[in-house]
């Protein structure tokens, strides 16, 4: 049989070019919208699968809370044996798609059915459970539209992992609402970059949806781990992910006590998905090559000298993370643009170090070496992810980092606690029950004499046990 589809493009047109991909990316988006006659700014995509009740109070909020953007809505029910579909087909508003599957198979596979071509300039695929609040969608935007190399906006949410929970006690939804519309003031220093993110409600551009490609979700992951494999994808594609801490939506479901999941079968999905992702990623592990978040540190960030000019440089700090921590902290301070530098023993990080850092500022060498790749007082803020008595030459590494450091600066350092029952038994003859390497058995009191000696007294460590 032959098809012939004769589609008209005549009032489509590439207003501008530019030497930039990603700008680039958004006028064919733009153009593509206006060929296909899409008046809509945002796609909301409503996922349902039974809980009909939990789908009523998402879509409900959808219509009463998003009254300042304009949206087309598509409704899913991925194979519901409830009322779902009928609920669905009841739904009054102006612009809405219904999709209906006969069967259930993951949670990912009815995205295999929508066309890209039904997609405005932004999309938000939630599942049922979440419900939205006042606000929620514009903050988003804005975020979004503060920086054209923003692929992906997240909310902070109540029940979820990765720290993107806030609370807002309540003890009803209306109740709910008010505290979110007082949280829900767009604020840009709230404004988050990170590596990864757990995606509830979050925001995608179309033009990063082209280069993700769509379905956005890589459908080899059955099991758990499909989050983190988008977020890295994203990434490495040039955009970036933003946690907008200024807009709190609610995660209608109990994680934490693992609402309608077996535990035993949860586990297995964690394991085998985890597995996935290292087998994807060339070893990179979802949870400790990214999770190496620097909560006991933050507080000790003072301002830089000089906001306008401000560094970073992370040594062994696995995917950057720490790096990405004192760059959103510093948001706090009106510091925006500091520049993010790196240098890395292993190779496996080089890639993610430098969606972090830049192309030309991420460096693969040993620490010790460090001294010789970056001019005298370079950094405002320089932190060290490994344990300092786990290198071979703890106190060169020290003295050539206080050679980086501006005259203000700070230089963060963990020490490993070796006085612990493992290092004991491995003295012991043990060997098996710690990794091979053994760290120099410092400790705090001789680390912070040792320093003085070398004339570091001036400077601002925080030594972190």
């Amino acid at each position: 049989m032959k098809e012939i589809y004769e589609i008209n493009v005549s009032d489509a047109s590439l207003e501008n070019s530019s030497q930039s991909i990603y700008e680039n990316r958004i006028n064919v988006v733009n153009a593509v919208n206006k060929a296909s006659g899409i008046e809509s700014e945002v796609t909301i995509l409503i996922q349902g699968y039974n809980r009909v009740e939990k789908t009523k109070q998402c879509v409900e909020s959808v219509l009463k809370y998003t009254q300042d953007v304009k949206y087309d809505l598509i409704l899913v029910d991925n194979g519901s044996t409830d009322d779902t579909f009928e609920y669905f087909k009841s739904v009054e508003y102006e612009n809405v798609r219904i999709v209906r599957l006969s069967k259930n198979i993951i949670s990912s596979f009815p995205f295999s059915f929508i066309n890209i071509g039904w997609i405005a300039k932004y999309f938000v695929p939630l599942a049922n459970d979440i419900i939205v609040t006042e606000n929620w969608l514009s903050n988003m935007i804005k975020v979004a539209e503060s920086d054209y190399r923003i692929g992906m906006v997240n909310p902070v949410t109540s029940n979820v992992s990765n720290y993107q929970q806030v609370d807002l006690e309540f003890s009803s939804f209306d109740e709910m609402q008010r505290k979110a519309k007082e949280y829900n003031i767009s604020n840009s220093s709230k404004w988050h970059e990170r590596l990864r993110m757990v995606t509830l409600g979050m925001l995608f551009t179309k033009e990063c949806l082209y280069a993700l490609g769509f379905p956005h979700s890589d459908i080899g992951f059955l099991h758990d781990f499909g989050d983190d494999d988008i977020s890295f994808r994203i990434r490495r594609l040039g955009y970036k992910l933003v946690l907008a801490k200024d807009t709190w939506v609610h995660h209608n479901h109990d994680v934490w006590n693992l609402e309608n999941k077996d535990p035993k079968e949860f586990q297995k999905s964690l394991e085998v998905g985890r597995q996935n992702f290292r087998d994807k990623y060339f070893g990179i592990d979802a949870w400790d090559d990214v999770n190496n978040f620097i909560n006991e540190i933050i507080p000790s960030i003072v301002e830089p000298s000089d906001s306008n000019n401000c560094s970073i440089l992370g040594i062994d700090v696995k995917c950057g993370t720490p790096i990405l921590e004192i760059k959103n902290h510093l948001r706090s301070m009106s510091v925006f643009n500091p520049e993010c530098c790196a240098v890395t023993s292993e190779g496996k990080y080089y890639i993610d170090l430098q969606t972090v850092c830049g192309a030309d500022n991420v460096i693969c060498c040993s620490p010790e070496n460090v001294c010789e790749k970056f001019e005298k007082e370079s950094f405002d803020y320089i932190i060290i992810g490994d344990n300092i008595n786990e290198y071979t030459e703890p106190y060169k590494i020290i003295k050539n980092l206080y050679f980086l450091l501006k005259k203000t600066g700070q230089l963060f350092v963990y020490l490993k606690n070796t006085f612990d029952i493992y290092s004991f038994l491995y003295c012991i003859g043990y060997t098996n029950m710690r990794p091979a390497y053994q760290a120099y058995n410092i400790s705090l009191e001789s680390f912070i004499s040792e320093l003085l000696h070398n004339d570091i007294k001036n400077k601002i460590i925080e030594v972190i046990r």
